[in-house]
């Protein structure tokens, strides 16, 4: 058994569109207008995305308030967003071999919701921006948690590559989400997958060597 710990967005559900587009326009509400286009909000996410506005100057106050405005934004189009093909029995899988929980820069609330209409209910938590915005410190927190295990985190995007490494989890980079295989590779990640069925196989390898 292995603890796994997945990003969301551009991991589990093909959500770029939604999420760019909703964060973009909670920015702009709440007085922040240096996100102009999709490659804009993208860039947030070579490293933590928190911390990043931070550096444009945007004050933790406004930062929660952005947070606050996306959630009510989201709701609007959870019914829309779709996991990508081959997930949900990736994560069956992966479930029946593995303690996993998800570690995300969106709210808690957001994949609760779509997990819950797809029916899938096999992690032990969601650890959103609202409870803490460092992943680095929600891996490490969790890590914790279950010490005897060897630690995986996956992601999609170079900041989750680095959070993950920095939180002590060996890394796995998905090629299918927001920044693609050439961007990961820029931040060496432990392991690189292409597809959901590539992911589930080399998770149920790694849990079955930690038994040995």
């Amino acid at each position: 058994m292995a603890l796994v710990m997945f990003d969301y967005d551009g991991v589990i559900v093909d959500s770029l569109a939604q999420f760019t587009n909703n964060f973009i326009r909670a920015c702009r509400e709440n007085g922040f207008l240096g996100l102009k286009s999709q490659e804009d909000a993208l860039a947030l996410f070579d490293g933590n995305v928190y911390e990043t506005l931070a550096r444009f100057g945007v004050d933790a106050v406004t930062i929660n308030k952005i947070l606050v405005r996306y959630e009510e934004l989201a709701k609007g189009y959870l019914d829309k967003i779709r996991l990508f093909p081959g997930m949900g029995q990736a994560l069956e899988r992966i479930a029946e071999q593995n303690t996993i929980y998800i570690i995300t820069s969106n709210i808690s609330s957001v994949p609760v919701k779509v997990l819950g209409k797809h029916g899938i209910s096999c992690f032990k938590e969601v650890l959103g921006a609202e409870k803490e915005k460092s992943k680095i410190k929600k891996i490490q927190s969790t890590i914790k948690k279950h010490p005897e295990l060897p630690a995986f985190y996956v992601g999609d995007t170079r900041g989750d590559i680095i959070e993950g490494r920095e939180g002590g989890a060996s890394t796995v980079g998905v090629t299918w989400g927001w920044h693609g295989a050439q961007k990961l590779k820029e931040v060496f990640p432990d392991y690189l997958v292409e597809t959901p069925e590539e992911l589930a196989e080399l998770l149920s390898e790694k849990s079955k060597q930690s038994e040995e």
